[in-house]
């Protein structure tokens, strides 16, 4: 795909420097993190997706299979069932790439139907609701939490069910 045909695909009818272009291909190569190298530069003309695109038609199974999750804006990110790290970092499970999340920020553990998030010492903090975490603080289905300047929701979703069927929350 030529850089006119991104340009005009992604932000159609406005003006925007090809600089801005290099920089936004960049974020969402962090973004996709391991997968970041699925995006080939092809010098002077564009880029290209070299991985195999898979079109999804229904929810993924592993929503169905753990009832815990974190929104973040539009996105709904899984927690998998013992700990699950926080941070910008590469090895974090919940990866949030911002400049005030630490790489390891804080660890949420998920036992059974039950969660708990402790900070891990970092800089800008772990908050539930209005107050900040000390200690590992028990979570519960519409908690506000904060990493940094990273505001979420903890669900606890019933089984077959998402967290787009609203009333089904535990």
């Amino acid at each position: 795909m030529s850089k006119h045909e991104l340009l005009e695909l992604v932000w159609p009818g406005l003006a925007i420097e090809e600089g801005n272009l290099a920089q936004q291909t960049l974020l969402l190569r962090r973004a996709l993190l391991d997968a970041g190298d699925c995006i080939a530069t092809i010098p002077r003309h564009g880029y290209h997706f070299v991985a195999p695109v898979r079109e999804e038609t229904e929810r993924s199974e592993l929503s169905i299979n753990t009832p815990h999750c974190l929104l973040w804006g539009d996105r709904e990110i899984l927690l998998h069932e013992g700990i699950n790290i926080v941070g910008r970092g590469e090895h974090a499970n919940v990866r949030i790439p911002l400049p005030s999340v630490s790489r390891q920020h804080a660890r949420i553990h998920v036992r059974g139907s039950e969660a708990t998030l402790d900070d891990l010492g970092s800089r800008y903090g772990s908050w539930k609701g209005t107050m900040r975490v000390v200690r590992a603080v028990r979570l519960f289905s519409g908690d506000k939490i904060r990493f940094g300047t990273a505001e979420l929701e903890y669900r606890l979703v019933m089984a077959n069910t998402t967290t787009a069927d609203g009333p089904s929350l535990v």
